[in-house]
């Protein structure tokens, strides 16, 4: 009966959801290129023994890299996202190994129809992509179905909880939890998955090479820059009024802004206009002659050379509590010193992993990023310091990936073998 409302919302629902892709897409036009896909509709053919590889946005098809490239390599992979700047990005990195399509909505009939076109062999679905339709519909068909890289939040924890039955119901349903910390096990339990359906296994996203398309030196000349990764509505503004309070101290310290959707980086620049501020917008990393006092990146891709070129970095979407927060791996990795803000609930645990081995600074509130940023310009030991246990932290936790292929491979090899029979 849960199932049959939840489906009746949505199609009540369907034209708020059509209409809102449109009004998106006038911003971003790749919202409505292949916007059939939403219904489960595509003109890609199928091909056999087909992983359906489920990764919603940019963050997720990053993070999954490693284990969809474990597949490949003897299998076929359909990849399905959410969002124009996960679809671009997926596109551009397995080109065409990999089938990148939008997921269909999760309605009833549109995830029908999808399985009825390719015929996956699996489901493998990455950290919190629980959609009650897509799951149900797949394990109907006794396909297999493997949550990867699983975390769940406090508060996507009392959101399920508020739906317990139901909850209970569909993830009953998933074959296999691939939890990232013993407190993700604890919570997936609380919602009805059965023990003996989760493993923990960490974080894939520790396992993410290094991909540098750059080499340019840490420093040009006298000027020194620092980094704002994956900004979000709202946190520019801050951003830009702790640069403008560091200019006093550091004369040449340069600002670099990443925001999370490129498509933003006009209204950004409006900020930097606003606040009188030379800006200028780049689609490329060339700084050589680079003049300006600021620099917003439109593209995706780029952060593995940003990271690697700036001193310090802010990783955005930490600064409010609607966001959750962003990967601050990546920024370990190229070893640059790490401030985050408050809210970093997607990261819980990991950013515990980085706090405890005094990897990287949190600031309790936005008016502390001036100062964070300021102590870490002034203080070189304390930025090598942080910059070395935060390499550290990523050394020590590695291996996630290849333990997760283990485990859905034998689940996949478990199943034909059962089916054989």
């Amino acid at each position: 009966m849960m199932l049959f409302i939840y489906n009746l919302v949505l199609l009540i629902l369907l034209p708020l959801m059509v209409t809102r892709i449109i009004i998106k897409g006038l911003k971003d036009r790749d919202y409505l290129s292949n916007f059939l896909n939403r219904f489960g509709l595509y003109r890609e053919a199928s091909r056999e023994n087909l992983i359906w590889f489920h990764a919603v946005s940019l963050g997720e098809v990053i993070g999954s890299e490693q284990l969809v490239r474990k597949f490949v390599y003897d299998k076929n992979v359909i990849l399905t996202v959410s969002t124009p700047t996960g679809l671009r990005h997926a596109r551009k990195i397995y080109g065409n190994d990999v089938i990148v399509v939008y997921a269909p909505w999760d309605f009833f009939l549109f995830v029908n129809v999808f399985i009825k076109k390719f015929s996956p062999s699996c489901l493998i679905l990455f950290e919190t992509e629980i959609w009650p339709s897509m799951i149900y519909l797949t394990s109907k068909r006794k396909i297999p179905i493997a949550l990867s890289n699983a975390r769940l939040s406090e508060s996507s924890l009392n959101r399920y909880l508020l739906f317990k039955s139901f909850s209970k119901f569909i993830i009953k349903k998933i074959s296999l939890v691939l939890a990232q910390s013993e407190k993700h096990v604890e919570r997936f339990v609380q919602i009805g998955a059965q023990n003996e359906k989760i493993k923990k296994v960490g974080s894939i996203k520790f396992d993410a090479e290094v991909q540098n398309n750059i080499g340019f030196n840490k420093v040009i000349s006298n000027d020194k820059f620092f980094l704002a990764a994956s900004t979000h509505e709202g946190e520019e503004e801050i951003i830009i009024d702790s640069y403008h309070k560091l200019l006093g101290d550091f004369p040449n310290l340069k600002l670099i802004i990443v925001p999370r959707h490129p498509e933003r980086a006009n209204s950004v620049f409006e900020i930097f206009k606003n606040q009188k501020i030379n800006a200028v917008i780049k689609s490329d990393l060339n700084f050589e002659r680079e003049n300006s006092n600021a620099i917003i990146i439109n593209a995706t891709g780029k952060l593995d050379s940003l990271y690697d070129f700036a001193e310090i970095a802010f990783i955005g979407g930490s600064l409010f509590k609607k966001y959750g927060g962003h990967n601050l791996i990546e920024a370990a990795k190229n070893k640059c010193a790490i401030i985050v803000g408050p809210y970093m609930k997607n990261f819980e645990d990991i950013l515990n992993l980085f706090k405890n081995e005094n990897a990287c600074i949190q600031i309790e509130s936005k008016s502390e990023l001036t100062n964070a940023f300021k102590e870490l310009l002034n203080n070189n030991e304390l930025r090598i310091n942080m910059i070395d246990n935060a390499t550290e932290v990523v050394a020590n936790n590695r291996g996630s990936s290849d333990k997760q292929f283990k485990y859905i491979n034998d689940l996949i090899n478990y199943e034909i073998s059962n089916s054989n029979n």
